[in-house]
This record gives structure tokens, sequence and C-alpha cells, in this order.
């Protein structure tokens, strides 16, 4: 038997995608994308591996459409409707239990009025149904076309691909390199993720062209000469491309061109534009009732009911059938039973189709949208399937037509899908007539895009102002303008918008008044004003103090912005303020992902106060199980942040990497300028200077950096980092930047930015004592004023480095003091190194080791590995032997593993630790297996019984 045509030549592709469909037996999973040009062959491979691994494999397979690439979660939903349909309702349960389930409002109909603020929480529902099918049995995901897909399901793809290692799946995409898309940038985060194996099949060695050719024409008359011109002929004109050369060869054949050298001119002439040309060949010669159902199919998209296509071509279906069966004959559709009405019929390739529906004149293919519009409306199909058509068209100020798209919009948003809501929401301004509909489009618009185009948002939110009817209406959407001008840097124009709003609003709105008092107090937090500007700020900053919290939800939030202006002056009433609004948990509620609770944890994070830990756990599980990815990204954020301050790197670490990969997910720009230097900062104290390096750059890639009034943060961890290098006089300059623009901003706390310590410690490598000793003594003044031990035992710790002699080690000697009841384990592991080496050096060396050995173990369990080599050379400077990394006990759990293990000893199960923590229950295996490992046991019952063991 003769090889698929596509297949010559792929043994290579094909051995790469075996070797990974097999390897997901043992629970290890992977990704293969195949790129190439259309026609090079990338089905007929998606297509074999789906062959050898339905056998001992669950197969799922979806093919984006160009029609449908609009339709939220369309992908998703043709991977897992199927299976979902099939199973009976135990499995369907199974397949949805636990956090699975936040992804069943995309497979059923949008129920409530849905504000799509849950689209993470949809993409971990559909990642933890992925885990429960790939509990049930391994499985792979195949699709096709992926450059077709809809946004919403490429962003769940990418999710996907950087959890897929502890999964028994493999996923399989194929793409075509050169497709002019939006969502290109999601398709490269894909295809160039290290996860991601990339094959790219080669066109057709003229060898392999010239058997795939003389195959086709010994087919149709066989015993015919097939002359080597004539091939050579081929294989030049197609450059090797197997749809070309058979689509070629075709058309040869049914223009009755012998295979001849004679006819070598012919097979130029046809062979570059092949398909086209045997799609026209066949639309000319096609009875009217075929070429109308062609026409019916290549609209409807892929994969429609014969039914459907029979209506929209205005056919009987017996007339249908026929259609059908003939269109199959000359391979124009896919061959596949045509026993039902409902029977799915499809074009063999995706450029036949774009060929066909090409062919349409324009005129003709709209009326045909909006014929299929309205049978699919009229037969109570969803509004998005309706909405595909309709973008298709011009725009026609028609209600009906208004109202499917709100619809649309309504449930792409349902569904966790922001970005096909702005599309139907864009669309459907060319159908709105009156100052209220626009009015309703335009600011859904405006808060919809507020994350992922400022400019955007800005632009429709200015267009909806003046449209408010009412001046309640008017405030809330000038609030929303006003956030987005401050976040292009337009910051007169926001304090202007909001003014206007707050000059109009009565007395009684006082939520209101509150928000928008907020929003124009937070300004010098976050952005660089005028001088005059900033003082009239902090003057109404200053009577707001006075006038005391209110008990709205705008009130919190000016309480939260007061607090933030408390920590950046070192004002100790900041945290107890901050503690008051977060307490009672109800902004975590009704505030997650918005700056005024963001504000109100890096408050308490600042005064380390163990509340805004628990608060920011409750946050982290909330944004997971019904959240957005703003909401997640900034409870990860500031969570990372809080166990950076404790010493907790790894957990720190993971938080901020699952904040990363959020914010590049859905294209949020605008946490970077905080959470790159939390990364950075996480790198450096485990000596990753390279990636820390990496994670600075990241925090400036954005063409649009918001909030450059937060630059300080960027530039101290620069200096940091210069320092860690080896070059204290350009970290010097950075250090000497950062304080600059943190003094200029109002700055002078140092729990907030201690750029002081930072610059005496390269002054001290630089030989310029003297003035290191003027800048630590001047953090250690400031950080009395604030009181957190974190800030006051750095500052002391510094203080004790540059200083020499008795005063240096006094020095040592409190900040050790200060450091050792707090949270802050890290910076104590610091002060008790330093502190045991000025004693070792003063010959105290029986105290100076016990303080090293003290240090040595904190530091070990905080993962610092630069710090545990530096306390064990002073170590073995003492006369003693160096430590060894802890090789067993409860002390060696890594964070992780203790949480893990705590679980697993109170009786919960793997799948229900997984759900717990978010994460996939081969990790929860895997984190056990390395407990026991630790600990010596091989049983949960010895896990709980070595737990609660007294240590």
């Amino acid at each position: 038997m003769e090889p698929d045509s596509a297949l010559y030549e792929r043994d290579a592709e094909m051995g790469a995608l075996t070797s990974l469909v097999t390897r997901t037996g043992s629970g290890r999973g992977g990704f293969v994308a195949v790129e190439g040009p259309a026609g090079i062959g990338k089905s007929s491979l998606l297509a074999q591996i789906r062959t050898v691994a339905s056998s001992a494999h669950c197969v799922v397979a979806a093919r984006g459409n160009e029609l449908e690439h609009e339709f939220s979660f369309g992908i998703v939903r043709q991977l897992f409707e199927p299976l979902l349909t099939a199973a009976d309702p135990d499995q369907r349960d199974q397949l949805l239990s636990g956090a699975a389930g936040q992804a069943a409002p995309v497979f059923g109909p949008v129920t409530g009025d849905s504000t799509g603020e849950h689209d993470f929480a949809v993409r971990h529902g559909l990642l933890c149904l992925t885990s429960n099918l790939c509990e049930q049995r391994p499985t792979v995901l195949i699709v096709d076309d992926l450059h077709w897909a809809d946004v919403a399901s490429l962003r769940f793809l990418i999710h996907l691909q950087s959890r897929i290692d502890n999964l028994s799946l493999c996923v399989v995409v194929a793409l075509r390199p050169d497709e002019p898309i939006a969502e290109r940038h999601l398709l490269d985060r894909i295809i160039t993720d290290s996860a991601c194996l990339l094959l790219r099949p080669r066109a057709l060695s003229a060898d392999a062209a010239s058997t795939l050719v003389r195959a086709e024409f010994a087919e149709a008359t066989p015993g015919a000469p097939v002359e080597d011109a004539f091939l050579a002929a081929c294989h030049s004109a197609t450059g090797g491309n197997p749809l070309l050369l058979k689509e070629t060869a075709a058309l040869l054949l049914a223009e009755s061109v012998a295979p001849l050298a004679v006819n070598a001119d012919q097979v130029a002439r046809v062979g570059p534009r092949a398909v086209a040309r045997w799609v026209s060949l066949w639309l000319h010669r096609l009875p009217a009732q075929d070429l109308a159902l062609a026409q019916a199919v290549a609209v409807l998209g892929e994969q429609v009911p014969l039914e459907q296509a029979a209506v929209l071509a205005d056919l009987p279906m017996d007339t249908a059938m026929r259609a059908a069966g003939n269109l199959q004959r000359i391979e124009l559709l896919r061959a596949s039973p045509l026993a039902h009405e409902t029977a799915p019929v499809g074009y063999r390739h995706p450029v036949v189709q774009t060929a066909v529906y090409q062919a349409m004149a324009p005129q003709h293919l709209w009326a045909v949208h909006r014929q299929a519009a309205d049978m699919l409306l009229q037969s109570g199909a969803e509004a998005e399937k309706v909405a595909a058509h309709l973008l298709r068209l011009p725009a026609a100020r028609d209600p009906q037509l208004l109202a499917v798209l709100m619809r649309a919009a309504r449930d792409a948003q349902g569904r966790g899908s922001p970005h096909a809501a702005v599309t139907y929401l864009q669309r459907a301004l060319g159908e709105a007539p009156s100052a209220p509909q626009r009015l309703e489009l335009l600011h859904h618009l405006g808060q919809t895009l507020q994350l992922t185009d400022t400019d955007a948002c800005v632009r429709y939110l200015r267009e909806a102002l003046p449209l408010a009817d009412s001046v309640r209406r008017r405030a809330e959407i000038a609030n929303q303008l006003g956030n987005g001008l401050m976040l292009t840097q337009r910051i007169p124009e926001a304090l202007e918008v909001w003014g206007e709003a707050l000059a109009q609003l009565p007395h009684e709105e006082q939520d209101l008044t509150a928000k928008l008092h907020a929003a124009m107090l937070s300004v010098p937090l976050f952005e660089s004003a005028a001088p005059e500007m900033r003082q009239d700020i902090l003057r109404e900053v200053g009577r707001q103090r006075l006038l005391g919290p209110g008990q709205t939800v705008g009130g919190r939030f000016l309480e939260c912005v007061i607090a933030g202006h408390d920590v950046v002056v070192g004002d100790p009433r900041g945290a107890p303020r901050a503690l008051r609004v977060v307490q009672d948990g109800e902004l975590l509620q009704r505030a997650v992902g918005l700056t005024p609770l963001a504000l109100a944890w890096w408050v308490l994070i600042c005064a380390d106060r163990p509340e805004a830990l628990s608060s920011l756990d409750q946050a982290v599980t909330q944004a997971y199980t019904e959240g957005s990815t703003s909401s997640l990204v900034a409870a990860l954020t500031y969570r990372a942040l809080a166990r950076l301050r404790r010493g907790s790197l790894t957990e720190a670490e993971a938080d901020a990497r699952e904040a990363i990969q959020a914010t590049e997910t859905a294209g949020i720009s605008l946490h970077h300028i905080t959470l790159g230097p939390i990364m950075a900062d996480i790198l450096m104290e485990q000596g990753r200077l390279d990636e820390a390096e990496d994670a600075l750059d990241w925090t400036l890639e954005s063409d649009d950096l918001p909030l450059t009034g937060l630059i300080y943060h960027l530039l101290l961890r620069r200096a940091r980092l210069l320092r860690l290098q080896a070059k204290p006089g350009d970290a010097l300059d950075a250090a000497l930047a950062a304080g600059e623009a943190f003094v200029a901003a109002g700055g002078q706390n140092p729990a907030v930015l201690p750029w002081q310590s930072e610059a005496a410690l390269c002054l001290h490598l630089l030989d310029r004592d003297e003035e290191a000793r003027t800048l630590a003594l001047e953090e250690v003044r400031l950080s009395r004023d604030w009181g957190a031990p974190l800030a006051r035992g750095r500052a002391l710790r510094v203080a004790g480095l540059v200083h020499d002699g008795e005063q240096g080690t006094a020095f040592l000697e409190q900040s050790v003091h200060r450091l050792r009841p707090s949270p802050a384990r890290l910076e104590y592991a610091k002060a008790a190194a330093d502190h045991g080496a000025a004693l070792r050096r003063a010959g105290q060396r029986t105290q100076a080791r016990r303080l090293l050995t003290e240090a040595f173990d904190i530091a070990q369990r905080c993962g610092a590995q630069p710090l545990l080599q530096h306390i064990n050379t002073e170590i073995k400077a003492s006369g003693a032997r160096p430590r060894s990394p802890l090789a067993g006990g409860i002390e060696a759990l890594t964070p992780s593993e203790r949480r893990v293990a705590d679980l697993a000893a109170a009786g919960r199960s793997n799948r229900e630790i997984a759900q717990a923590l978010f994460v996939t229950p081969k990790t929860v295996e895997a984190h056990l297996a390395s407990s026991y490992r630790k600990l010596d046991i091989t049983s949960r019952r010895q896990l709980t019984d070595r737990l609660s063991a007294p240590t």
C-alpha cells in the first residue's frame, strides 16, 4: 500500500511524535508543534499520530477555522465537548469534579449577569479538567490549524504548556508560520517555550516528488509513460510541497496534459497556484446544486451538519446528499459517510475551503452570511455562533443584530473570554444608532480593555463620558477614564477628569466621592507629578486623614490610599490603618486586583505584619476559584513579596513565576514594574545572577511601561545586582539614582526602599567608609521611626558592616536582637552570620560558631545559597568543620513539601491535595515521594506519626 503522499520523507517527524506520545504512559507530558506552509503535510502527520495513539490513549482533536476565529473557547470546546457529551452522568461529574467545575460555563449555556472577570478561574478549571482526564487514561490533544484558534483557547494552551511535565498528556499542534494574524505573539509564545518541541517538515526531495507524481498519473492512466523532465518541472514549479504536487497533477490530468517533457512548460504555468486553479476549474463545471452546497459549506465552516448546509443552500435533503457525494468524489469535500442528515461535512483541506470562499463575490458572500445568521438564530443556536457570521457583514444599524452581538459579548465574558467580547462589542457599535446604546457599548468596551489595551480603553471611555445620562454614571465613567489616563502618564488630564466629576457629585454620593478622592490621592504613590500638584494632593491627604475612615467601599479605598502615603513617609499609623481595612475580609470579596487593596497589602508587608500573608492566601485561593487574571497576578505578586521578606524563597519564586506566566498569557503589562524587581530579588538571594538580570530586563519589555513613578524599585535592584557582580561604582550610581527618585516622590521609609544601606555597601566596597557610615546611620534613624523589625534589623546590620571594631559589632548585635523574634528569617540569618563573623574576628570563637551554625540552618531552609557559602567560609575560619546540607528529617522538608505532607497526614487524598493547592496530582506525588525519602518512611500512617512526634 502506498503511503499518504504527505507522509513521504516524514520518518524523523513521526519518530519524534511517537516518542512523545509513548512517554505519556509513564506520566511524562510533552508538547510538540508542527510548523510549516499550507500543504507541507502537517495535517497528515497529525492524522497519522492520531491513529498511532488511539489504541492506548484517549485522543481528542480540534481544528482551527478562519470563519470561527473569534468564537470563545472554540478549540477547547471541540476538544472536550464530545467527551463530556458522551460521558454518563457519573463520568461527567468525575471529569468536572473539584476545581474543574470552574470550566463548566465553557460547555454550557451562560446564565446570569457575568462581568467576565473570571478568565483565569475558567483557564484553571480547564487545566483541572485536563488533569482529571489524564488520571483516567493517558491523553493526546491534537489541534490542527492552530493559527486560526481563538484567543481564549490559545491562552489555555499556554497555561497548560507550562504545567504539562506532570501530566500523562501529549499536546500536538500544527500551524502555519506566515498567517498575518493579530495573535501571532501568542503563537510565538507557544512555539518558543522551552517545553515545546518544534518540528518543521521540509519540502519533498526531487526523488520523493517524482514518486508522488508518478503514482497520481499511474492511477489515472495506467501504463502511460511519465518522463523525467516533466517530473523535474513538477518539483520545480511546486517547490516540493506535497499538496501542490498532488493538485498540480490533478489539474493537469483534468486538462488532459500528458506527463511528457514537451509539456514541462505547462507545468510551470499551473504549479504555483495549483489549488486555486483546480478549485476554479471544478467550480465552473459543477451543477448548480453542487455549487450551492459547496459555497454553503465554505461559509458555515468546519464539520457543519449536512442538514444545515442543505438549508443554507436551499436544497432538499436528498438533493443535498447527492451533491455532497459528488463533491466528495472530486475531492472537494472530505470523504465521510452520509448516512443521516446530521452527518458532518467539511473540506478536505483548509486551503481548498479558502479558495472556494474567496471565489464568491462580496455581495453574494454578505447575503449568504446573513442567511446563515438568520438560519442559526431561528434554530436557537448560541449567540456566538450567530455572531461569527455577523462579523463578516457591513454595519446595517439593525436592532436585531445589535441584540445578538451584545448577547454574544455577554456569553463570551461569561465563559472567561474578554478578547472575544471586545470583538463583538466593537462590531456592535455599527448597529447602535441611539446615544443610550452607544453609551452602554462604549462603557463596556472601556471596562473590558482597561488592563490589556489602555489606549483603546481611554479612547472608548472618552467617547462615552459626554453620553452619560446621569451625574452618577458620568462619575463612574470618569473614575475609570482617569485610571486609564494615569496609566498612560497623562496625569494632568486624569486629575482634571476626576476633579470635574467630583465637582458635579451631590453630597449623598459618599461612596463614589470617596472612590474619586482615592483615585486622585493615589497619583503621587505611582506617578511623577509637578511639585505644586504633589503639594496640593498631599494637603488633601492630610485633610482626608483628619476626617476619619468611611464605612463604604469607597471609604475603605480612601483609607488604603492614606495608608499608602503613611508607609512612604514612614508614619507608623499606616499599618493599623491598613489592618482595619482588610481584617474583616470585605475588600477581598469586592476589590481583589484593584489598587487600593494592593496598597493595604503593601503597607502590612512593609510592617512585617502576619495578617498580610493570611489575607493574601485567601486572595490567591479566591482568584484561582473565581477570579480574573488581574486579581490573581496582584495577589501572587504581593504574596511573593511577603514570602521573600520572610525568607521563603522557593515559595516566593513559585508565586512570582506563576504571576509572570499569567501576566504574559493575558497580555497585561501593568504589573511588570512591581513583579520584575521582586523576582530579581528572589533570584539574587539564591545566587542566580544571570536570571536576575533577565528578570530586570523583563520589567522593561513593555513598550508602554505604566507606573513609571515606581522606577526606583527597578533602579535599586539594578544597583544590588551590579554590586553582586563586583561593579561597585556602577552599583553606587544606580543606588543613588533610586534614592533620588524615591525622595522626589516624597519617600523616606527604608522599609519601602532601603537605598541608603545599598549605597552604603557600595561605598564600603569602594573604601569610602565615612560616606558609607553617614548613609547607614541615616537609614538606622529612619527605620527607627517606622519600627518594623526587618527594616530596622537590616539598617543596623549594614551599619555594623561599615563600622569598625566594637562599634560595628554592637550594631550587629542589636540587629540580631531585633530580628530574632521576627518573621524575617532570611534577614535574621544574615544578621546572625555577620555578627558571628565579627565575633570570630574578635577571637570569640565559641559564641561565633553558635551563631554561624544557627544562621546556616536557617539559610538552608530559606534556600539562600550565597549566604550558605559565606557562612561555611566563616565556620571554617573559626576552626570548625564546614556544615553539610540537611539530608533528612522534618527540617529538611521544603515549605511546599511540608504543606503537602500536612494535608496527606490529615487524611486528604492526592486529588484533594492537588485541588486545595492548585497543582496537579503528579506534583503532589513528587512532593510526597521526596518527603518520604527525607523522613525515611514508606506510608501515610508513618507520615502522621513522624509529623506529630516532638522535635
